[in-house]
Order: structure tokens, then sequence, then C-alpha cells
């Protein structure tokens, strides 16, 4: 087993599109302190994060190649049950909606969203 307590905690930020993903770094870099910010492309990538760290927080996209937003936060639950997921998507339907709630989603975001409503769940998660 890893020694993980020498880790700082991390917010986990999984995003296939390389720009999202970048505007998202920026945004949490600014809004948390003592956070290390992780950028990863997909789910297994996330899921590795989660076992070297303390991970309060994992933001992704729903519609990604391999394993999507839903499978995510089922594993993350799993591995993680205290971590919060937010999950964004740009195909937003109510059927997603409910399986997303289905799924232990805590924040359910359609795009495009304003980035103060990110801003307030991130600061609600982490109580900055």
């Amino acid at each position: 087993m890893l020694d993980t307590s020498s880790r700082h905690p991390a917010i986990v930020l999984v995003e296939d599109e390389p720009d999202i993903l970048i505007i998202l770094h920026r945004l949490m870099r600014d809004l948390t302190g003592g956070y290390d910010i992780i950028t990863v492309s997909g789910g297994a990538e996330a899921l590795l994060q989660l076992s070297l760290r303390p991970v309060p927080l994992v933001i992704t996209d729903y519609s990604m190649p391999g394993m999507d937003g839903l499978e995510l936060a089922a594993a993350v639950k799993t591995a993680s049950p205290t971590t919060r997921v937010v999950m964004m998507t740009a195909y937003a339907t109510p059927e997603l909606e409910y399986q997303a709630s289905r799924q232990s989603v805590d924040y359910y975001l359609p795009k495009p969203f304003p980035l103060d409503h990110l801003d307030q769940i991130v600061r609600d998660v982490l109580v900055c």
C-alpha cells in the first residue's frame, strides 16, 4: 500500500477536450489554496489519482471515450465514498440528470454553465 499521508489533497479534473481542461485548471488554481490541481483526460487516469492521494473533489465531463462520466462517478464512489463528484455535460437531458442522481453524482452541470455556479459548488465542497 502506498503512503499517501505526505501528499497534499487534490482536485481531479477529467476532460478530454484540452481547451476546456486548461480553462478548468485556471479556474480551480485561482479558486483553491492548498490543493493540488490534477488534470487528466480519462476515467482510468482519474481513478489512479484517487489511489495516490486524498481527493475530496472530482470534476468530470460526461461524454468521454472509454469510461463516461456516469461510469467514472460510480467507480469514484466505490473507491472513495466521501469524494464529491461534479459531472458536466453538453448533452443534458432529464433522463441523464436522473441517471446522474442514481449514480451518486453530487452536482450535475449542463454546459454551458456560469463559472460562478461551479465556483460556488467548489466553495461549498471544500469549505473555502
